[in-house]
C-alpha cells in the first residue's frame, strides 16, 4: 500500500465517507458476464455445497449437491449450464496479416466469470483441478463433459493469475481499485459491507452502514442477512442452521425414510437460495457501479489479447483436449513466470499514464517523477548504419525520489508514444538531474520533428514506458539443460528416476 492509498484510507476512516481513488476503469466488463458464487462444504476442499450462477440479475440458477454419496449429477449439471454458456460465443472475425503476425480468426466476444470476492478465485482453480481429469462416461457427450469444465475453469483461473486479463475478476477487487474504505483491506473482501462503505443509503455514513451489513445475524440497511459471501459459509450459519438439517436428513437416510428426505432436499434448497440471495443482488448492484465508469483504451486492447487466448484455447480444445498438467515442468514454469513479471510491468505502466491517480501512487514510490526541463539538445545525433540518427536529449531536474536506472525507458500521458531513455542520472543540491535522450517520433537530421522535443521551462510527467517490459528470449526447449527440463537423453539419472518406485 502506497503513502498516497494510506493517508485516503485515514481520511475515509475519519470523515466515515469512502473516497475517491480513481474514475476510470482498467477492466474490460462484458455485456453478458456469468455471475459465479460458491459455496463450499465445510472441512473439505473443492466440495461445492452449493453453487448460485447466470447471467441475468432476474434469473439466478441454483445447484446445491446432494447431501450424502458422489455430487455426479450436481456436477454433470453444473458442467452443462457452464459449459452451454462458454459455447455461445462462437462468432468469429478475420484479422488480416499485420507485420510478423500471420492471418487469423479471432472470436468478436469471449466468455467473463466474475466472482464475489479474492477468495473465490483459488477456490475456482481447486475445483477445476479436481475436476479436469474426470474420465468421460460411456455413451456422455465429450462437450458437456465434468473434466471439460475442469479444464475451462482451469483455463479461467490461470488467466486470473496474468496481470490485466480479464476473463476471471473479483469485484471485491474492481470495485478497491476505484474506492477507498475506512477498514482494513480483509473487511474489504465482504462485499456487503464495502458496497455499504460506497453506496450507503439517504443519511447514514458509510460506516454505519457497513456495521450493519456485516454482522451476518442482523438484517443489512436493505432488511437482508449478508453472510460471507464465499466460497467459505458463515460458521454460525453451518452450526445452527446447516448442520441440524443435514443431521435429520442422514437420519432419514438411515430410517429409509424417502417422503422425509425429499422434504428435507427442499428445506436445503431453499435454505441455501436464502443464503446466497442477497451476495447475487450485491454482485449485480457491484456491476452497475463499475459499468458507469469509463473504460481505458489498454483494458480494450488487454480484452482484444484475451479473444486471442480464447480462441487459441477453443481451437485447442476442439482438436486435442487432453488437460493441463499437475504442475508445469522447468521451461514451462521459467516462462510463464516471465511472462507474468513482464505483463505486471506493462500493466502497470499503462495504469500510469492512463490513471492521475496511479501515476501519483508511483511518484511516492519513486517509479514515476514530475520535474522541469532545465536544458535540451534538439540536434543532437548519434552514428547509424549509414547516416546519423536524430536523437535529442534534455535534461530533467526533479525533487521527486528517484528509483530508476541507466537504460530505462519512460513515457509521458500526454504523448505515450514518445520514449525517452535514461542516459545518466546526477543528484544535485536536494533533487536529481535526469539526462534524457528521445528515442521515438524524432524524425530525422534533415527534416526533424519538434513536437516530440519539449522546451526548457516545460513540466513533464514520466514513469516506465510499456514497451520497456519485452520478454527476453529463452532457449528452445532442446538446448535446454535436462536439468532445467529439457531433454534428458538418457542421463544415467534421469533413467532412475524414472525407474524408481515412488515412495509410499
Amino acid at each position: 500500500m502506497s503513502r498516497l492509498s494510506t493517508l485516503l484510507r485515514l481520511e475515509a476512516a475519519q470523515t466515515q465517507t469512502v473516497q475517491d481513488a480513481s474514475m476510470v476503469s482498467h477492466f474490460h466488463l462484458t455485456e453478458q458476464p456469468l455471475i459465479f458464487l460458491p459455496l463450499n462444504r465445510s472441512g473439505t476442499e473443492a466440495s461445492p455445497l452449493a453453487v448460485m450462477f447466470g447471467d441475468d440479475p432476474a434469473r439466478p440458477r441454483l445447484l446445491v449437491a446432494p447431501p450424502t454419496g458422489r455430487p455426479t449429477a450436481f456436477r454433470e449439471e453444473l458442467a452443462d449450464h457452464i459449459l452451454t454458456y462458454i459455447d455461445g460465443f462462437q462468432n468469429t472475425e478475420h484479422l488480416p496479416a499485420k507485420g510478423k503476425k500471420p492471418s487469423r480468426e479471432r472470436h468478436t466476444h469471449a466468455p467473463q466469470l466474475l466472482v464475489a470476492n479474492r477468495r473465490s478465485i483459488p477456490y475456482i482453480q481447486r475445483l477445476g483441478r479436481a475436476l479436469r481429469f474426470t474420465d468421460l462416461p460411456d455413451g456422455a457427450d465429450p462437450a458437456r463433459s465434468v473434466g471439460r469444465l475442469g479444464r475451462w475453469l482451469t483455463f479461467f483461473a490461470d488467466h486470473a493469475e496474468h496481470p490485466g486479463s480479464a476473463f476471471l475478476l473479483s469485484l471485491t477487487d474492481l470495485l478497491t481499485t476505484r474506492w477507498i474504505t475506512g477498514q482494513s483491506r480483509m473487511e474489504d473482501e465482504h462485499l456487503a459491507a464495502l458496497l455499504a462503505w460506497i453506496d450507503p443509503p439517504i443519511g447514514a455514513t458509510g460506516l454505519s452502514a457497513a456495521l450493519e451489513a456485516e454482522n451476518p445475524q442482523l438484517p443489512g440497511p436493505d432488511g437482508q442477512l449478508h453472510r460471507p459471501a464465499g466460497p467459505a459459509a458463515d460458521p454460525s450459519f453451518d452450526s445452527f442452521e446447516l448442520d441440524p438439517l443435514l443431521t435429520a436428513y442422514d437420519d432419514a437416510a438411515k430410517e429409509g425414510n424417502a417422503a422425509a428426505m425429499l422434504r428435507l432436499t427442499d428445506r436445503l434448497h431453499t435454505l441455501l437460495h436464502d443464503y446466497l440471495k442477497p451476495t447475487w443482488d450485491d454482485t449485480w448492484h457491484a456491476l452497475g457501479l463499475l459499468r458507469s465508469l469509463p473504460q481505458t483504451q489498454d483494458a480494450q486492447r488487454r480484452w482484444a489479447s484475451d479473444r486471442d487466448r480464447f480462441t487459441a484455447y477453443s481451437t485447442y480444445l476442439a482438436e486435442d483436449g487432453r488437460p493441463q498438467p499437475i504442475k508445469d515442468d522447468a521451461v514451462s514454469a521459467a516462462r510463464r513466470l516471465a511472462r507474468m513479471e513482464l505483463a505486471q510491468g506493462a500493466f502497470d505502466a499503462h495504469r500510469a499514464l492512463e490513471d492521475p491517480f496511479f501515476m501519483a501512487e508511483r511518484r511516492t514510490t519513486g517509479e514515476a517523477l514530475t520535474g522541469t526541463v532545465i536544458d535540451v539538445d534538439a540536434h543532437h545525433t548519434i552514428p547509424g548504419a549509414r547516416s546519423p540518427k536524430l536523437r535529442p536529449r534534455l535534461t530533467l531536474h526533479t525533487t521527486d525520489p528517484v528509483r530508476l536506472d541507466t537504460g530505462h525507458l519512460l513515457a509521458g500521458p500526454d504523448n505515450p508514444r514518445v520514449h525517452l531513455a535514461v542516459r545518466a542520472i546526477t543528484p544535485r543540491g536536494r533533487g536529481t538531474d535526469l539526462l534524457l535522450e528521445v528515442t521515438t517520433l524524432t524524425g530525422t537530421v534533415n527534416k526533424p520533428r519538434t513536437d516530440s522535443v519539449p522546451a526548457v521551462g516545460d513540466t513533464l510527467e514520466l514513469t516506465f514506458a510499456p514497451e520497456f517490459f519485452s520478454r527476453p528470449p529463452f532457449p528452445s526447449r532442446e538446448n535446454t539443460p535436462w536439468t532445467h527440463g529439457g531433454p534428458q537423453h538418457n542421463h544415467p539419472a534421469a533413467v532412475l528416476e524414472q525407474t524408481e518406485e515412488p515412495q509410499p
